[in-house]
């Protein structure tokens, strides 16, 4: 696909740490946290509802895969490799931000799963990615609600 991004990087090959026929992962240049990747479709898919059942079959194998990668991967130099070809000055800080994090050089305890399927649930990109956060003991506060906190006021209930 012409002007897509991630169909642009795939074809790059050069930020891919998994893919499988269907799927390929990346490490998310603006990180949430340590660890913090996509699971992207090679085929250029916009929603959730377009992937064919053969994608399907394959999708959650690839989010298994790349946790393995993530638990693999040696974070602190994957950062530190970020910094010196950041995306922009948004993602350098955040790639500093998590070189600082406490969960650096840990196991992840906990994972966010989620994707922004449509413009109105906050999707930027227009091509499907699946987003995997690692979480680890004590990063937030009171972790409960989790993705409910998308909504302010929505967590804690």
């Amino acid at each position: 696909m012409v002007d897509c991004l991630f169909c642009e990087k795939y074809a790059k090959g050069d930020e891919v740490i998994y893919e499988n026929e269907f799927f390929y992962s990346q490490f998310d240049r603006f990180p949430i946290s340590p660890g913090h990747s996509e699971v992207i479709p090679k085929r250029h898919v916009v929603n959730l509802k377009d992937l064919t059942a053969e994608e399907w079959a394959n999708f959650f194998p690839a989010i298994q895969d790349t946790i393995g990668i993530i638990k693999a991967t040696n974070l602190e130099e994957k950062y530190i490799s970020f910094l010196f070809d950041p995306v922009n000055e948004t993602s350098a800080r955040y790639c500093h931000q998590t070189l600082g994090h406490p969960g650096l050089m840990k196991t992840p305890d906990a994972y966010n799963h989620g994707l922004n399927d449509g413009e109105a649930a906050g999707r930027s990109i227009h091509h499907l990615h699946w987003h995997i956060i690692p979480r680890f003991n004590g990063d937030v506060e009171n972790p409960k609600g989790g993705v409910r906190h998308i909504i302010e006021g929505k967590g804690n209930y």
